[in-house]
Order: structure tokens, then sequence, then C-alpha cells
């Protein structure tokens, strides 16, 4: 039995507008509430509890050179063209898209980062060889 179920992934921020706007454009969740309006001041929902969200957290610290904790792993259709839209969007490529893993590969992926340096990852399934 589990202890619990997914309910959202935090992503801590240094500008909630900035935040709300790159991943609302990211992932299609339309924001539920913000911080920049709301009397929390701290906190933005994306998307649904009960159907996957995210919290938008503002912190005062830049993002350090460590490796992030967490992440959202975002499935797409084609990787190298949600690379591009990633990066209209403000984010930036961390790692090129490539096959995982190398011999036998069952997906083709990339690295990306938010405009905070926040990495996530775009994730295409490969057919399986007939």
């Amino acid at each position: 039995m589990a202890v619990g179920t997914l309910r959202r992934i935090v992503i801590d921020v240094n500008d909630l507008d900035v935040g709300e706007r790159f991943w609302s454009a990211v992932t299609g969740l339309p924001l539920r509430f913000s911080g920049t309006s709301d009397v929390q001041g701290q906190f933005s929902a994306l998307g649904d509890i009960e159907t996957g969200s995210i919290l938008l957290q503002l912190v005062p610290e830049a993002k350090t050179a460590l490796q992030n904790r967490a992440h959202p792993d975002l499935t797409v259709a084609d990787v190298e063209r949600a690379v591009g839209e990633v990066i209209v969007l403000g984010g930036t490529l961390v790692r090129p898209p490539g096959p995982f893993p190398e011999t036998d590969p069952t997906i083709e992926w990339a690295v990306m980062a938010d405009p905070f340096g926040n990495e996530f990852c775009l994730i295409h399934d490969l057919e399986p060889p007939a």
C-alpha cells in the first residue's frame, strides 16, 4: 500500500509572474491561484491536485550549481520541436536531445532548464523494434 499519491511538483522560482507564464505555457496547466494577487504571496498553483499540478514557491536565493532534488518529466511528441518551444518561452538547453539508453534505446530525451535554472526533462517514447 502506498503512503500517498503524487499531489504536485514544487518548483522554486525567483519571480512568480515569470514562473506562472513559463510553466503554464510549457505544461498547458491553467493557473489556479497566483501568489502575486493572493494573500499567501509566496505560492502560485497550476493545474488540479487530482489530475497533476505544479506549485511555484517564491524563494529569495538563486539556484546553486547543485543538481535539482526533484524535477518534472514531460512527455512530448517531438523532442527537437519541444526544445525549440521551451527556448522561445525563456528556457535553456542543458543536455541536447539523444537516445536513452545508448544501446537499444527506449526513449529520446533532452534536459532543459526554466528561466531560474530548474531542470526538467522532455521525453518521447520510441517505438519498439518490429
